[in-house]
This record gives C-alpha cells, structure tokens and sequence, in this order.
C-alpha cells in the first residue's frame, strides 16, 4: 500500500498531572498522555487515523498549514508553557 508524508504540528500543554495534546491543523484532535513524550504519540497516533479516515471517506486534507504563534488559541493558565512539535507521519493511502 502506498504511504504517504505528512508533517503536522502538536501543541503540548500540562494538564494537572498529565499533559494536552492537540494538533491545530486537524479540527477537533485533542488527546492526552501521562508523560509529554506520551501525549505526542497519542496525537501522532490520532492524527495518523484522522488523514486515513479523512482520505477513505474524501474528505479535504488541510495541506501547507502553517500556524503563527499568535494563532495558536489559549487553552488554559498554562497556555504559557506549551510546547510545540514538528513531527513526521506516514499515512497509508487508500487505493
């Protein structure tokens, strides 16, 4: 099966004990983890199953999305101590 690149942005926050990920390019995708490298690749991970999903069903895939930091939202009292990552997937393209 053909795979294809894709890199996405994850915005890493704490969340008490644990730690929000999201990815501001893909509406909706919001997850957590108990460690920050844990939340990335439940992120990873979700957004690995949002582009599947998105292309099975031909939905538009947002492309060349680059966010300015004065975009992101604030998304808590620690919004202040986000971290962002770059992060590369590779995504099973349906054929």
């Amino acid at each position: 099966m053909r795979q294809i690149g894709f890199r996405i942005e994850v915005v890493v926050e704490p969340d008490g004990d644990t730690f929000h990920a999201y990815c501001p390019a893909l509406k909706g995708l919001h997850t957590c983890g108990d460690t920050e490298e844990g939340a990335i690749q439940n992120a990873k991970d979700a957004a690995v199953a949002y582009l599947e999903s998105s292309m099975k069903h031909g939905d538009s895939i947002p492309l060349g999305i680059m966010v300015q930091d004065e975009c992101l939202p604030k998304r808590s009292a620690f919004s202040n101590r986000a971290s962002r990552h770059t992060e590369e997937l590779e995504v099973a393209c349906p054929t």
